[in-house]
């Protein structure tokens, strides 16, 4: 078989196959937002994730999806995964699923149930499309006074731009990010990972976590407003502090830093690449005696601090570069563990998910589906000691929750779901944005 996108040969057997399945939580052990009902009116990646998030605490998410499309990650495809795309799977996580057409009244009034029996609700439809569906903040608070509502926005939704489209590689773009990334003499580059995305979900998640906790002590609900520019702003670091101060735009670096020196990737015999950062001056000497075995570098003019080290960076780089292509990678990775020294391999994907240390934290493991079939799982990155994240349960299939919302949860009996139903609450919505 073949990669439709690429032309590669795909192993007959995937590679989540070759992980063991997922070890069972404390019996018994509490979870740390157990109790908190949490509608998901998001799509794409920085929504969901943040919900996946706060379910993994233990917090009951019900994802409202579309009818008969669900969320568009599910169309992701290919790779799919026991007829799922990989891509909604990594980021449902733990959730249920309830299909509704909000476009009627029908589906309005459902959820309008169900929010007086919520305390968060995560949205990140463009600025005005719950206003228009009769669901923003003043709506549904009029149904639950302490109602946590988080809005994901482009934009903000006060801004000249909030009607505006956005994506992950734009906001690196108009951020300044993609300035800082790549080489100095090529155009900007995006990173390959969404990180404006990633980091969007969690400015999120600590609002919702937050405002939970002012709910807590002042005992009152709040609209919260998290925008992917501000956020890709944000991720500039210490960026924008230097240039406030000095008036100059930073300048790309690639693969080295400005402020020290040596940082940098590094060939090695028989392939491979190393990352070295050794900005600090005990990791230089580290370096210098435990790997490059040069101890007499440690004392040389040109490299004995990190001022005359960023002075000489072209001649000490290709001086340590010349030493690394001696060896193997292996061996300068031995050396720099047993001399505590910050080196790391240049992993692809498939490599990082089957380094020992990975297996070793457990990182990636199988979880099984109550019908039957697997779903490969990459494990939260909380370790709580009292309250272990919840037991992965893998992404819900579309709808497959009606039953337990609407009759176990709110009660519903079946006159009411078939007026619902007439109402065309069950239809599938025209489109919104």
């Amino acid at each position: 078989m073949l990669n439709g996108t690429q032309g590669e040969a795909m192993p007959e057997q995937p590679p989540y196959k070759s992980f063991p399945f997922h070890t069972p939580r404390p019996s018994g052990a509490p979870l740390a937002l157990a109790g908190l009902r949490i509608l998901d009116f998001t799509r794409y990646l920085a929504g969901p994730w943040c919900t996946q998030t706060l379910a993994d605490m233990g917090a009951e998410v019900i994802k409202i999806e579309a009818v008969g499309t669900g969320d568009e990650t599910r169309s992701f495809q290919p790779p799919d995964v026991d007829g799922e795309a990989p891509y909604f799977i990594g980021l449902n996580r733990n959730k249920k699923s309830l299909c509704l057409n909000l476009a009627s009244q029908g589906g309005v009034s459902v959820v309008m149930d169900l929010v007086a029996a919520a305390d968060v609700i995560v949205e990140n439809f463009s600025p005005g499309v719950m206003s228009r569906l009769g669901l923003d903040y003043d709506s549904l608070k009029a149904v639950r006074p302490d109602l946590i509502y988080c809005a994901i926005t482009a934009y903000g939704s006060d801004s000249s731009y909030a009607g505006q489209p956005g994506f992950d590689s734009v906001f690196q773009a108009e951020s300044g990010f993609a300035s800082l990334t790549g080489e100095p003499d090529r155009l900007p580059m995006r990173t390959g990972s969404p990180v404006v995305d990633i980091a969007t979900s969690m400015n999120a998640t600590s609002a919702v976590l937050g405002a939970l906790v002012a709910r807590e002590r002042l005992g009152v609900g709040q609209y919260v407003e998290v925008s992917m520019f501000d956020t890709a702003v944000t991720l500039l670091g210490y960026q924008p502090m230097n240039y406030l101060a000095s008036g100059e735009d930073p300048v790309r670096q690639g693969n080295t830093a400005p402020v020290a020196t040596p940082i940098g990737m590094f060939e090695t015999a028989e392939g491979g690449a190393i990352y070295v950062s050794c900005g600090s001056q005990r990791s230089w000497v580290a370096l210098a005696e435990h790997v490059l075995d040069r101890p007499d570098l440690v004392e040389h003019p040109d490299y004995a601090d990190n001022r005359a080290r960023n002075r000489n960076r072209d001649a000490l780089m290709g001086l340590i570069a010349e030493i690394f292509l001696s060896r193997p990678r292996d061996h300068w990775l031995r050396k720099a563990f047993e001399g505590r020294v910050p080196i790391g391999a240049v992993r692809t994907v498939g490599e990082a998910l089957d380094a020992p240390l990975a297996r070793e934290r457990s990182l990636v493991t199988r979880i099984a589906r109550d019908e039957g079939g697997e779903v490969p799982n990459i494990a939260s990155p909380f370790r709580f000691s009292e309250t272990p994240v919840a037991e992965p349960v893998p992404a819900p299939r579309l709808n497959a929750d009606a039953e337990t919302v609407l009759k176990g949860m709110l009660g519903y009996d079946a006159a009411r779901l078939d007026a619902l139903s007439e109402s065309g609450a069950f239809d599938a919505p025209q489109k919104t944005d």
